[in-house]
This record gives structure tokens, sequence and C-alpha cells, in this order.
């Protein structure tokens, strides 16, 4: 359980192992771990196997139930090991490899949209108008814009920077040519749906 078997850039937890745990160094420690949400609910398990510590964070607060998760788990990584797990470097803002990455993003039940200001990035995740038409209970509020920023030395990884998904790392898919044709968030791969 200690080596991966799939590689999955760019995940909050690490790379993937089998198809449900991912491995993660923190400050020269490994970890093994995993996360998950729906409609509001988010849950966060994150072990340390050598020494011994496991991290169970589950908060029902939308949309700060990520943050605050990711919060719990660094506090209890500091206290108890005296792990820190440090922000990663965010790259300055790039227009010509920002213009690589806007437009419209999709999954079979939300959109996404990454859109620049020309001094930033930004990425609105929601439900698609179809699905919370036929959802038989009220679903969560769209998140709004929030930045995000390349990671640095890691290609076409990056980071969310602000709001409630702040913390969640990502990575964008090209194709043969270079091109941008889809973008990972949060294990979702949400499609290219329409030019630039």
């Amino acid at each position: 359980m200690k080596e991966p078997t799939v590689a999955l850039r760019g995940s909050t937890l690490g790379d993937a192992i089998g198809t449900s745990w991912f491995l993660r160094d923190v400050d020269g420690v490994r970890t093994v771990g995993h996360g998950g949400s729906a409609n509001g609910q988010f849950a966060e398990l994150l072990t340390v196997p050598e020494p011994s510590l496991a991290v169970v964070a589950v908060s029902n607060s939308s949309p700060d139930g990520i943050p605050f998760n990711q919060e719990v788990v660094r506090w209890a990584l500091e206290t108890y090991l005296g792990v820190v797990d440090r922000e990663p470097e965010i790259l300055p803002y790039d227009e010509k490899r920002a213009l690589e990455v806007v437009g419209r993003y999709e999954t079979n039940a939300q959109t996404l949209a990454i859109r620049t200001n020309e001094s930033g990035l930004t990425l609105e995740v929601g439900i698609k108008p179809e699905i919370r038409a036929v959802a038989d209970k009220e679903l969560p509020p769209d998140y709004p814009p929030e930045h995000i920023g390349f990671l640095a030395g890691r290609k076409d990884e990056y980071l969310i920077t602000s709001g409630g998904l702040k913390g969640q790392r990502g990575f964008f898919t090209r194709d043969e040519s270079g091109g941008v044709v889809a973008v990972d968030l949060a294990g979702r791969l949400f499609k290219r749906s329409q030019g630039k």
C-alpha cells in the first residue's frame, strides 16, 4: 500500500494507489489518504503509517467545508507529528499560458468555466440546470469564480487559491497537438465543450 500503482497527477491528496488511496510526501513524511464530497458534505481521511497517525475531518459547511477539513488535517500533522504542510509555490501570472486554458468544460452533471481578466485566472464550477431541475431535493449552490494559479515545477497543474474550493489541486490534459482538451477538478475530468 505504499507504492503507487496508478499515477494521478495534481490531486490535492497526492498520487493514486489502486483506485482509492492517495500517496503524498508532506515535510518528508509519507501520507496515505482519501477525500470526497456530496451535496455540501465533505470528508477527508489522512493516515501516516510511520509514525502511526490517522486524521478524519468531516463537515457539512458549504461552501467552506473543504478548506476547514484541510486546516484540521494540517493542524493535526503539525500538533502531533511536527510535520508542516506548506503551501505550494504559485507561478506569476502568464497571459499566454492562461489563454491556453481559458474556456468552458463539462461533465455529465457539472460545468466549469475558466476565465482570465488579464491579471489572473478564475475557475467557476456549477451544477447543470437540467440536473437541478430533476433533483428531488435542493442541491448546494454553485461555486462563484475562484482564483487559480499554476504550480511551480509541475507542468499543467494548478491550485485553487481562494473561496470554498481553496487548496484543491488539479491539472490540464492536452491532446497530441498540445491543445488543452480537459481539466481535472477533485478527481473529476471535465472535457472542453467549446473553443477558447
